[in-house]
């Protein structure tokens, strides 16, 4: 229990630490870039994050399915996982790319098929990512986790900033976002290649891990489109709006990071806490979500006191109220606690219930930016409505009996 108590600890200083870096970075580019280049910028990020958050579920589905092995055990797991990485980093860079070619033209206004052809080699490099944290969260590999986390951010924040303040085109900014993947997963696997290969089996075979990683990326995604894709659903559902909707997703990117952003960064090791403490899951899911509620009161009232002076530092005058604001924060509350009901349904192997409960979460969110309303009201509605919906959901499917189907082999 020790170790596994040090081993969240680990991970959630880097989360902290990554978390820190970003925020700081946002406020950075934010300070630096005029407000329809902040926007353009935006968009990127969130399209970039937005995939990336959806092929997380591959991240949640090869902890789950990672076992430790046995001396003299089956030792097939690296290899099925190391099968399907590749098959998957092939998909979603091709999925991308054509996506791409139908979207970008009409919403990034320089060199958009460049954009696209990158942002897609950093979702295919991220598959690697996500497969080798995976592995690493079964084999609870903490410090070897927390330090991938941190290069990641730290590297993205260093080549951001400078190429933000030195006044680089948004393509360079792109190949800035990207090139920290690649670079992140090479320094960790020259530290654990020797020590992580053959030491993993998966209670699934690749057409299981596909079908299972297939439900979790759905879910995922739906997670994405509620956090890091938020912006780019918003500048695109207002696009006659861009100053009020650069206010919104500066409000959306500086107030509710530091809710939201930990939780989120710590699912993976939630699913594979809840599944190897399956007997006290109600117990600990429990205490979780009092200690999100309370941390989420306490920001929402002091973003109600000073979240436009917040903006004010940063030399934007956005035309946003004080109870929006708090409001915006409020739902971070909502989300981070999906963050951790989510989790919890797929320790027990609950796919549907996972998927279900972001997928109409997300729906809903959809709905309502499509409203016609002022970018900061219905964000408000969305932000609020969405998550509150997809909570009670998780909930419902948690009631039930837990399943005692075993996994598909």
């Amino acid at each position: 229990m020790n170790a596994r108590f040090g081993g969240a600890s680990a991970i959630l200083v880097a989360t902290i630490v990554a978390g820190g870096l970003t925020y700081l970075l946002q406020a950075i580019v934010l300070a630096a870039l005029s407000d329809v280049a902040y926007l353009q910028y935006s968009i990127v990020w969130s399209v970039l994050y937005l995939v990336v958050g959806a092929l997380a579920g591959i991240q949640q589905e090869v902890s789950r399915a990672t076992v430790v092995v046995e001396p003299g055990a089956p030792r097939a797991g690296g290899s099925v996982t190391a099968r399907f990485a590749l098959v998957a980093a092939g998909v979603a860079f091709i999925v991308f790319v054509v996506a791409g070619v139908f979207w970008a033209p009409q919403t990034i206004e320089t060199d958009p098929i460049s954009i696209v052809v990158l942002v897609g080699a950093g979702a295919a490099s991220y598959v690697f990512v996500a497969a080798l944290s995976g592995t690493l969260y079964g084999l609870h590999r903490w410090i070897v986790l927390a330090w991938m986390i941190t290069i990641d951010a730290g590297l993205r924040a260093v080549f951001i900033a400078a190429a933000a303040w030195s006044g680089a085109p948004l393509l360079v900014l792109v190949v800035a976002m990207v090139l920290p993947f690649p670079l992140s997963i090479a320094a960790t696997w020259l530290i654990v290649r020797s020590s992580v290969r053959g030491r993993t089996r998966l209670d699934v075979g690749f057409r299981g891990l596909a079908w299972n990683a297939s439900r979790t990326v759905i879910g995922s995604a739906a997670t994405a489109i509620m956090v890091s894709g938020f912006p780019f659903i918003l500048g695109v559902t207002s696009p006659d709006q861009p100053v009020a909707a650069a206010a919104v997703i500066a409000v959306v990117t500086l107030t509710r990071a530091p809710l939201v952003i930990p939780v989120l960064a710590m699912q993976s090791f939630l699913v594979v806490y809840f599944r190897d403490h399956a007997g006290r899951l109600g117990r600990s899911l429990l205490v979780i979500l009092c200690g999100v509620a309370v941390v989420t009161a306490v920001a929402s009232l002091l973003a109600w006191w000073i979240g436009p002076e917040v903006l004010h530092w940063f030399g934007k005058d956005f035309p946003i109220s004080s109870w929006e604001i708090a409001l915006i924060v409020a739902s971070a509350g909502a989300t981070a606690a999906l963050c951790v009901t989510g989790p919890a349904t797929l320790a027990r192997n609950d796919h549907l219930g996972f998927t279900t409960g972001w997928v109409v979460a997300a729906l809903l969110v959809i709905g309502a930016l499509l409203l016609p309303l002022d970018p900061a009201a219905k964000s408000v509605i969305a932000l609020c409505v969405g998550p509150l919906v997809g909570l009670l959901t998780h909930l419902g499917f948690l009631a039930r009996r837990p399943s005692t189907r075993p996994s598909a082999a």
